[in-house]
């Protein structure tokens, strides 16, 4: 009887949502290094944005400044104007004075000593008009030495306010270049802000188009593994109908085994004379059949063989395409015995051959017993022909309980088919 197939869920899930859940994983870091990137760009546009705001105010402070200072200059350029035709006036005025003077110097010079008091006393014909001619002298003089000084605190009054007033306008003239000044170089520094605003306004528009693409991935990757979660769902449901062909087979196989052990409990067959070996480990108290080539055979019950010697595809996929032994049916648990005395080269767990034993014979043979439930038997250990080596399983790679039974010419290479050993 052919054996089938059993899926493993649990481990084609793992094999389908390893590589999902590290792809998943991977993406969420580079989600969240995008995040961390858009936060740190925001933040420096935001800072950008706040800076171009102060910039603009001072700009704007400036500007106000600025005018003031212009009307402030106009202001002080008015007063100089007015200044300039007080200027002007007071000149005239100067100029009128000193054509007085003049005038007034050329008559005393031609008058007849009118300068002189005593000249104009002795001249007087009288007291009375010497008196009044002497007045006049004295006011005449008086009224020169007047104008003179009125001359010199005008002129005194036109020079400090021409100074004060050019101190001025020089200061409003220079105040106003350093605000044309800072107003050019504000200006410039909003125009380089506004560019590193555009720069990080382009490298976020980047960074969230990367984030978008990595969000893309992350829901390609879920869609993949819903995919994946509903052929493992399908799978399972196929797992579950093998799983219950398999109960069936393994019920029908272990009626065959009950009715080959009846029919041979029934019916034993007598050890023949001068058998070699020990039956000590046999637990069915009898002897095996010891063909004419002295290979007992393996087992107490009688040999139902579920996959022959040869060309067969692993009912898992993963022993390749031949079979290298031949597989006999029983209860779990049956006692598995050597079947030609020799010794014990192997007796461990494999990840294929589940818990085994090989032994070596004399004959330049080995033979190997696959799948046992658990080994009574250790490395060295020289056993005879019949001797109990284990139980029968289904350790290893083995989609039922049976044993695996090989003969071969070397360690794990060299196998040859047992049946004519066994007489099969």
């Amino acid at each position: 009887m052919k054996k089938k197939m059993i899926l493993t869920v649990a481990f084609a899930a793992l094999l389908a949502f390893s590589p999902l859940t590290a792809f998943a994983e991977n993406i969420d870091q580079k989600i969240e290094q995008q995040n961390q990137k858009i936060e740190t760009i925001v933040k420096n546009e935001q800072d950008a944005k706040n800076y171009l705001a102060k910039l603009e105010e001072e700009i704007a402070q400036i500007e106000s400044d600025y005018q003031k200072t212009l009307s402030e200059k106009v202001k002080n350029e008015k007063e100089l104007a007015e200044l300039n035709l007080r200027i002007e006036a007071l000149k005239t005025k100067i100029e009128k004075r000193n054509d007085q003077l003049e005038s007034q110097a050329r008559e005393t010079q031609t008058s007849q000593d009118q300068s002189s008091i005593l000249a104009v006393m002795l001249s007087s014909e009288s007291i009375s008009d010497a008196i009044s001619k002497a007045i006049a002298v004295n006011t005449l003089v008086s009224a020169n030495n007047d104008i003179l000084q009125a001359q010199k605190a005008d002129k005194e009054e036109l020079d400090q306010a021409k100074i004060s007033l050019t101190e001025k306008v020089e200061i409003i003239t220079k105040k106003t270049q350093e605000l044309e000044q800072k107003e050019q170089e504000l200006a410039e520094a909003k125009l380089d802000q506004n560019v590193k605003i555009n720069e990080i306004s382009a490298a976020l528009a980047t960074e969230t188009a990367e984030k978008d693409k990595f969000v893309k991935q992350k829901e390609d990757a879920e869609k993949k593994k819903q995919a994946e979660l509903k052929a493992i769902a399908e799978a399972k449901k196929k797992q579950e109908a093998l799983e219950a062909q398999a109960l069936k087979e393994q019920q029908e196989l272990d009626q065959i085994v009950k009715d080959a052990e009846t029919a041979y409990n029934q019916n034993p067959t007598p050890a023949p004379s001068g058998g070699s070996g020990s039956n000590s480990g046999n637990n069915s108290g009898t002897t095996p059949t010891v063909p004419s080539n002295g290979w007992l055979s393996p087992l107490s019950i009688g040999l139902v063989v579920t996959s022959p010697f040869g060309p067969r595809q692993d009912p898992t996929g993963m022993s390749g395409s031949y079979h290298d032994g031949i597989d006999f049916a029983g209860p779990s648990g049956s006692p598995i015995m050597a079947s030609k005395s020799g010794q014990v080269v192997a007796a461990e767990f494999q990840s294929s051959a589940g818990n085994h034993v090989i032994i070596k014979h004399d004959n330049g043979y080995y033979s190997y017993y696959l799948h046992l439930s658990s080994t009574y038997v250790s490395v060295g250990q020289n056993v005879a022909a019949g001797e109990v080596l284990g139980g029968m399983g289904t350790t290893g790679n083995s989609t039922g309980v049976h044993l695996h039974f090989g003969i071969a010419t070397g360690l794990w290479s060299g196998f040859v088919n047992p049946a004519p050993f066994l007489g099969i």
